[in-house]
């Protein structure tokens, strides 16, 4: 569940995500009413994402930036110890608004907010932050390394993510 800003800092709704397929950049025309995490909360508002960092022990996405505070936190749930997520320092290399999702075994036909990583020896297109509503609906906790490589994290997150994050953001992923 996303953790609140301090209630010193400004929060508004999230900004709706793209309507169809557009370039990296796409940016939506008007904000959407907030929308509730699994834990009930929409993330809060805040200035562009300059810096993404995945806490792979604890399982935890925190979202910096440009002056280094703390915009959002969220749970996220990155690969199984069989097909794990990579460690080191990359940046977001493509952004896709509605992409499949295919690999090993299985192939989900569209998944929108998908921010694909690129960079420190890592194959494009290879390892993403992206939605999983599949795990949303089978309540599956975030939290809990679920994956076969990317970053999951919930609906709203990769929506607000997708608003806020430019491709070329940096993101550190840490053991």
């Amino acid at each position: 569940m996303p953790e609140p800003l301090p209630p010193e800092q400004p929060t508004q709704a999230p900004l709706a995500a793209p309507s169809q397929s557009t370039p990296s950049g796409a940016t939506p025309a008007r904000p959407a009413p907030a929308t509730p995490t699994p834990g009930g909360r929409a993330p809060a508002s805040g200035g562009q994402v300059a810096r993404l960092l995945i806490d792979l022990s604890e399982q935890r996405l925190t979202v910096f930036d440009g002056e280094g505070r703390r915009l959002y936190r969220a749970l996220v749930s990155t690969g199984l110890a069989s097909m794990p997520t990579p460690t080191g320092q990359f940046r977001v290399a493509g952004k896709y608004a509605s992409t499949p999702i295919v690999g090993e075994g299985y192939r989900i036909p569209a998944v929108a907010n998908v921010m694909c990583l690129g960079g420190g020896g890592l194959r494009p297109d290879r390892i993403c932050i992206h939605p999983a509503p599949w795990q949303e609906a089978a309540r599956q906790a975030f939290g809990v390394r679920r994956s076969h490589g990317c970053i999951r994290v919930s609906s709203a997150t990769a929506r607000w993510l997708f608003q806020r994050t430019p491709a070329g953001t940096e993101v550190g992923i840490e053991p």
